[in-house]
């Protein structure tokens, strides 16, 4: 799950898994919401993302790899920190759109600011390296990857 910046730190942690490919929610049956850390609907709003498990780090930062770009999203291994807050907002064909985010649903997740970033920055799926081929969660400029979603889903 996702904390609202007004938590406070000492709040219990909670996890928010992402999937990066769209998920379908079954037909005929409507979404089930998100839910924050306080238990509220998420709606489009800024947030920080911080772990299920406080044990294994704390929130999300970007940070450059070889001092390059893009920026990769990484886990703080302090407990101190709240990271850098996201934007989340639902993307829907629905007209009004929706401003609560369902689970198996599409979002757009975008960081807020970035000491070092001119601009926001949206998460992406980077180019597959090394032999294996990994992938890593980017932050790239929101006017590059335009169309691209991330999906909430249940664990």
């Amino acid at each position: 799950m996702l904390a609202s910046t007004a938590m406070q730190p000492n709040l219990q942690c909670f996890l928010l898994t992402i999937f990066l490919f769209p998920l379908h929610s079954k037909a005929g049956k409507p979404a089930e919401p998100v839910y924050d850390t306080e238990g509220h609907e998420l709606n489009s709003g800024e947030y920080y993302i911080i772990p299920f498990n406080c044990s294994l780090g704390s929130s999300l930062f970007l940070s450059q790899r070889n001092a390059s770009w893009p920026l990769f999203i990484r886990q703080d291994i302090s407990q101190l920190s709240n990271g850098n807050s996201v934007i989340i907002t639902p993307v829907t064909d629905n007209l009004p759109a929706e401003q609560s985010a369902r689970v198996s649903n599409n979002v757009h997740i975008q960081f807020v600011s970035c000491a070092t970033c001119l601009e926001s920055m949206a998460w992406t799926i980077g180019d597959p390296e090394g032999t294996d081929g990994r992938r890593h969660v980017v932050a790239s400029y929101a006017r590059r990857v335009h169309g691209q979603t991330s999906s909430l889903a249940n664990t």
